[in-house]
């Protein structure tokens, strides 16, 4: 077995951590100390690419675009489409399909690149729980991460293009709004005071609602910033509550949230709040949306994966606690509960 340990001044360390130093092996992270730092240190292990127990591509890439997360996009992109039953007759069929499509690559190049970002600060190297693991397992380098979130990037661009004859102008700001976002999430910036958080919010709900609007339609209406709404929000609590499990045993700086800078008390309260206020949004919007009274007959059941999530962490009184086992779980069954029938009640509405 080949160790070799660099410290974050070698010239050697970015090659290593970043999988350029050599064509025919690969680096594996096996201990990371003091991350973000300037006494960061590694220590790699260096396997020929030959003795790497990969998958074939497609699955490395399938696992790398985040399946288990693929519903926090695609929901409210469904759900926007849908929240349309009046204007079916100026429905822009094609552009309104190669937005979706550009959607999912939009969504494989984001994650892609923050495995990138979460491997070269240290997040995903310090628990092996987190990320796609692609990198640290040696099945890709980060390097050639990089490169394919940029190839899917401008796949993103290539399906999305047709919506600017939709409608340029709004289009263009709701891109222009979306990139804006998406640099301040990646550079982790004023993450102290919740901007990461609301721009995750932004990006899943209201720019995403809206853009579908505007590429399927040509024209958005305020039905489609509440359906944003309830979906941003809905969201960034779900990213909040997955983080848990593991918020308070890192540095604050290794995760891009503002509960991380908070005591896990604090945090705790500040989530189940939000869990609270999240399911009477969900309501007023539905109201206010008109929603049939039937339909909101049933969302006690919906809520039944939220509120028991919320349970959970009320009942935690620690970060080592039980019930903060599978938080990612819980979360994201949560957030499927809410898009499973926000769908239903409103593709329910063309019948």
């Amino acid at each position: 077995m080949d160790l070799i340990t660099l410290a974050k001044d070698d010239p050697e360390f970015e090659g290593y951590l970043l999988g350029t130093f050599s064509e025919t092996h690969r680096a594996l992270p096996e201990e990371t100390f003091h991350p973000q730092t300037a006494r960061e240190r590694i220590t790699f292990r260096i396997v020929p690419v030959a003795e790497v127990d990969a998958p074939p591509w497609w699955r490395i890439y399938f696992m790398s675009m985040r399946p288990e997360l693929i519903g926090l996009t695609l929901g409210p992109a469904m759900a926007a489409w849908l929240n349309q039953r009046e204007r079916l007759a100026e429905w822009a069929m094609w552009p309104s399909w190669l937005a979706l499509a550009g959607i999912f690559f939009l969504h494989t190049a984001v994650f892609l690149f923050n495995d990138v970002q979460d491997h070269v600060r240290g997040s995903d190297r310090a628990n092996r729980r987190r990320g796609s693991q692609v990198i640290q397992r040696g099945w890709a380098s980060a390097a050639a991460m990089k490169k394919w979130a940029v190839i899917n990037f401008a796949l993103a661009v290539a399906f999305g293009a047709p919506a600017f004859f939709i409608s340029p102008v709004p289009v263009a700001v709701v891109c222009t709004v979306a990139l804006f976002c998406l640099g301040l999430v990646s550079w982790n910036h004023f993450t102290r005071w919740g901007v990461s958080d609301l721009c995750l919010a932004l990006l899943f709900g209201p720019l995403l609602t809206l853009g579908i609007a505007y590429s399927s339609f040509g024209h958005a209406t305020w039905r489609d910033l509440a359906v944003g709404v309830a979906f941003g929000a809905l969201t960034i609590w779900v990213f909040q509550y997955r983080q848990f499990e593991n918020l308070f045993r890192a540095r604050p700086e290794l995760f891009r949230t503002f509960l991380a800078y908070q005591s896990f008390d604090r945090a705790r309260l500040l989530c189940v709040t939000e869990g609270v206020l999240l399911l009477l949004l969900q309501v007023v919007v539905a109201v206010w949306l008109q929603i049939p009274g039937l339909y909101l007959l049933i969302l006690p059941v919906v809520s039944v994966p939220l509120l028991f999530s919320l349970w959970r962490l009320y009942r935690s009184a620690s970060p080592l606690s039980s019930n903060l086992v599978n938080s990612d779980r819980w979360a994201l069954t949560a957030h499927a509960s809410f898009a499973v029938w926000w769908i239903i009640v409103l593709g329910l509405a063309w019948v």
